[in-house]
């Protein structure tokens, strides 16, 4: 029987991983969609993560405090990615473009499940919460497509999104190239 374990990220996140990062995930995931009654705070509970993206996702707050931090942590790993040489400079300018300004939209929150058993112990690590307060979680930076479901997508008819996020997880996309998500996410950036 699996050992599910539940992560939640915005959908920006899953796009920068699926088309810039090798399609290898960096994801925090806890043993519980839910943790109640765990030592995890709220920065590790996938349900109160979930929270934090979803309501300012459908209201279009584009200055909510929590997708400012969201947009400053996908910076920092677009600029870990440069640095790693994962992506190159000029790739980089423009992701980094693309964290700051894109429409809250590509906020939309991500559930993600997967069997914590397969995943090899050296590719867990114990960080953050899970080793200053004994949290229950992992973080997993290579987690693969094929190693997590997607449980809960909610996309309200966003063209992008349903091309870039949703036909591709389908596979009736007919796969969108790097370079045209690139071009489309920058179609959609704030003034």
């Amino acid at each position: 029987m699996a050992k599910n374990y539940y992560g939640c990220i915005p959908v920006l996140a899953w796009m920068l991983c699926h088309y810039f990062y090798n399609r290898e995930h960096y994801v925090w995931v806890a043993e519980r969609f839910y943790p109640y009654r765990l030592p995890n705070p709220r920065s590790s509970n996938p349900h109160r993560i979930y929270e934090d993206l979803y309501e300012p996702w459908m209201d279009a707050d584009n200055f909510d405090k929590y997708i400012s931090q969201t947009r400053l942590s996908l910076r920092n790993g677009v600029e870990a990615k440069e640095k790693a040489g994962v992506i190159m400079p000029a790739v980089a300018t423009r992701l980094k473009k693309i964290c700051d300004k894109v429409e809250v939209t590509f906020f939309c929150p991500i559930v993600l499940r997967l069997d914590i058993d397969q995943i090899d112990g050296a590719r867990r690590k114990t960080a953050g919460s899970g080793a200053s307060v004994g949290s229950h979680e992992y973080l997993i930076t290579d987690l693969r497509e094929n190693e997590f479901d997607i449980l809960f997508l909610d996309v309200i008819q966003d063209p992008a999104v349903q091309q870039l996020v949703v036909d591709e997880i389908a596979g009736t996309s007919g796969g969108t190239a790097p370079a045209d998500a690139m071009d489309l996410l920058e179609t959609r950036l704030l003034p």
